[in-house]
């Protein structure tokens, strides 16, 4: 089975790397709930160790045996792996790359990769912090250190598949739901609901419930994990990226529209995604069945599906599958069509 890798590039001590593995089945992107899996993605390490080269080295082989270690134990033949970082260094030429020139022409901002001369000044400057004794919390360069584990993981995970660069970021950007901050109330459920309308997943509530399993740690990391891998799964013809391939220097998000109906303006309380069943509270998206106009969705169109197995007084259909597959193709197919 050919399986697609996003992975959020992270390197906070003893946070699981947020690594995400999907397959294609019938037109649905589905992860694994590797959550759930007995064997973990490897721990971050921070960022005082990841300023040097052999520890990321050790970091990158360890996340290519999880991921072999899953793939031979479930029988996966990983296609492609998206990287949320850049996978080498900026050209010495350059004060900015030219991926992150095309994002600042289209508005998107980012943080600039150094080159490999700056980033030896880099790990020089933070190495004497650390030996002066001054917190890591201060240390110098912090958020562009997590981008040396990323050069690490690109070298090794070519061996395992092909590896592109990716930028949650700009995917959401691009689909018009990046107004708030991915962390903040349940803006990172509004952006993976945004790419469910091109993933065809999360649909259901039992899709919402396994949202959790994804990986292990925060919503908007799984999120972000979810795209990359997203991206992964793309031929070229459906991606566009900013920058030049052919030099070696792009980002690579989806070929697609912005996302009509999905509010930027997250519900007041944030979307639960628990192991037990979800309930949601957003009056935007209220709507009544569109076959019996008895029963209220809070959020249409999640548990369409139950509804119409065992409620609905709308449906011709009097077996479970077939009110199921001919709500489908009444109302959720026409509705996305219409989109």
């Amino acid at each position: 089975m050919d399986v697609f890798i996003g992975i959020d590039v992270a390197c906070a001590k003893d946070k699981y790397l947020p690594l995400v593995i999907c397959t294609r089945q019938n037109g649905q992107l589905l992860p694994f709930p590797l959550a759930n899996y007995q064997i973990k993605s490897p721990r971050g390490l921070g960022n005082a160790l990841t300023l040097h080269e052999k520890v990321n080295q050790a970091f990158a082989s360890d996340v290519a045996r999880y991921i072999e270690t899953v793939c031979v134990t479930y029988q996966l033949n990983p296609v492609r792996i998206g990287i949320d970082s850049p996978l080498r260094p900026r050209d010495n030429r350059l004060k900015r790359r030219l991926a992150e020139q095309a994002l600042d022409k289209a508005g998107i901002s980012c943080y600039t990769t150094p080159s490999r001369d700056d980033f030896e000044a880099i790990k020089a400057k933070g190495i004497d912090h650390l030996q002066a004794d001054k917190p890591i919390q201060n240390l110098p360069h912090a958020h562009q250190i997590f981008m040396l584990l990323g050069f690490a993981l690109n070298e090794r995970l070519s061996k395992v598949a092909e590896c592109i660069e990716v930028y949650p970021h700009a995917t959401v950007k691009q689909l018009g739901v990046a107004d708030i901050h991915k962390s903040k109330g349940n803006q990172a459920e509004l952006q993976l609901s945004a790419m469910s309308q091109y993933t065809g997943w999360p649909i259901t509530n039992e899709d919402w419930e396994q949202a959790a399993n994804m990986c292990l740690g925060p919503m908007h990391d799984r999120v972000d994990a979810y795209s990359a891998a997203w991206v992964a799964s793309l031929p070229e013809m459906e991606r566009t990226c900013f920058g030049d391939p052919e030099k070696g220097d792009a980002i690579w998000i989806p070929k697609v529209k912005p996302i009509n109906g999905i509010s930027a303006k997250p519900p007041t309380k944030p979307i639960p995604i628990t192991k037990t069943k979800q309930v949601v509270s957003n009056a935007e998206n209220k709507r009544s069945c569109p076959a019996c106009h008895q029963h209220e969705f809070k959020r249409w169109p999640f548990g369409w599906d139950a509804h119409a197995t065992h409620k609905c007084t709308g449906l011709k259909a009097v077996e479970p599958e077939a009110r199921k597959k001919e709500f489908k193709r009444r109302f959720i197919n026409s509705s996305k069509s219409q989109n």
